[in-house]
């Protein structure tokens, strides 16, 4: 019989436990099967490979020239079937990869950072790089394949990608530590006081989910200038009477000349996440990567 439709792993298992005990008994007590199952199984066997493969004997089976001739081949295909199965070990001290990632001005300073910084401690030949895209070129790479993942904002990410939420992030009022707004604390008409900078990619427009729930408030009411970056923020308000509203968690990655005010008005939200196509999502760098990036955003 040469037709391999008709063979089967589970029968080669049989054969491979039969070479090792040369009996029934035994063998189905190994296999956790009974010996009438071993012996059925023995016959499909023998119609399988056209050969008897055991002949009995005073102490159990000896295996035909046959038998041991098909020992070897059943070991090494039973051994490769295994592999081919067994998810494959992922050793970060080994690993060699480029993670591609879209993020934006304040998700490179508030996460990616110290995501980088964790990924080069464990694992110093993982490469990252590192893109500012905008949703639609973000959501195109990934479908592609040519990005990685996204941080970004539930309102821009695509139905068909899989996510996990990092954390809620708050707006606060920012100065200079020499600012006439001495106290932690002040009014909204305190702040409104002073001309204010603000982080906009489209300038005077302010488009996107940093800026839904501002756009209503009297905070937006004094905006003299827009940046496209918050990088700059610590130069334009050092020294002068300028004003600024940015993420809380970001403003603890920035430099110690700025200092937080606490504004009595209702300060927006942001909700931010990890998304990445269903490609990848079981695969162990990529999880290890998620691993990573949920411990350093402290996932709440």
């Amino acid at each position: 019989m040469t037709d391999i439709s008709r063979a089967d792993l589970n029968l080669l298992k049989v054969l491979d436990v039969l070479l090792d005990e040369c009996s029934v008994s035994l063998a189905a007590k190994r296999l956790h099967v009974t010996q009438p199952s071993v012996s059925y199984t023995l016959q499909k066997l023998r119609e399988l490979f056209d050969d008897p493969l055991f002949i009995r004997a005073q102490r159990g089976l000896i295996p035909t020239a046959r038998a041991e001739a098909l020992r070897p081949s059943i070991k090494r295909l039973l051994n490769d079937a295994q592999t081919l199965i067994k998810p494959p070990e992922f050793r970060p001290d080994q690993a060699e990869f480029t993670f591609s990632v879209s993020a934006n001005d304040y998700l490179q300073i508030a996460l990616l950072a110290p995501l980088i910084m964790a990924v080069r401690e464990l694992s110093p030949r993982v490469k990252i790089a590192i893109y500012d895209l905008s949703a639609e070129a973000a959501t195109k790479r990934m479908r592609r394949g040519d990005l990685d993942m996204v941080l970004t904002f539930p309102e821009e990410l695509a139905a068909d990608f899989c996510s996990r939420r990092l954390f809620r992030d708050n707006y606060v009022g920012v100065v200079s530590r020499d600012h006439p707004l001495k106290s932690k604390s002040v009014s909204l008409a305190q702040f409104l006081r002073y001309d204010q900078v603000i982080v906009s990619p489209t300038g005077f427009a302010f488009e996107g989910p940093l800026y839904r729930g501002l756009l209503d408030s009297p905070l937006m009411e004094k905006i003299a200038v827009t940046s496209p970056s918050f990088g700059i923020l610590p130069r334009l308000l050092a020294g002068g009477e300028l004003v600024a509203m940015i993420p809380r968690r970001l403003l603890a990655m920035m430099t110690s000349e700025l200092r937080e005010i606490n504004i009595a008005a209702e300060m927006p939200a942001l909700d931010v996440i990890a998304a990445w196509h269903p490609r990848v999502d079981h695969d162990p760098a990529h999880q290890w990567l998620r691993g990573i990036l949920g411990r350093v955003a402290g996932e709440s």
